[in-house]
């Protein structure tokens, strides 16, 4: 029963991982984070139940995936502080005219 479950059990995380994934590249961060945290607890019960039989070619797929995941979260999360950062340039800019402009 244990030889069949790892793998079925490994094919819902690949599966977490793909919703996760589409979730990054949307703009729905709670979804994300729910998500994220959904995914967490998976792994961890998986390796909990099933640390003795991990096959290990199987597990370094998962983690593969798993990093390309977090590569792409943290390349949006550097794409959103640009934004931010262009959004702040910008109101100080405008600021700084307005000022000017009143001193005319």
């Amino acid at each position: 029963m244990h030889a069949s479950l790892a793998p079925d059990v490994l094919h819902l995380l690949h599966d977490a991982l793909d919703k996760l994934s589409g979730a990054v590249e949307g703009d729905d961060h709670d979804l994300t984070q729910r998500l994220m945290d959904a995914y967490d607890q998976q792994v961890r019960a998986y390796l909990d139940e099933h640390e003795a039989r991990i096959d290990a070619g199987s597990l370094r797929g998962l983690i593969a995936r798993q990093q390309q995941v977090s590569i792409r979260m943290a390349a949006r999360r550097d794409e959103a502080g640009s934004h931010l950062t262009a959004d702040r340039r910008a109101v100080r800019a405008s600021l700084a005219y307005l000022r000017a402009e009143s001193l005319t």
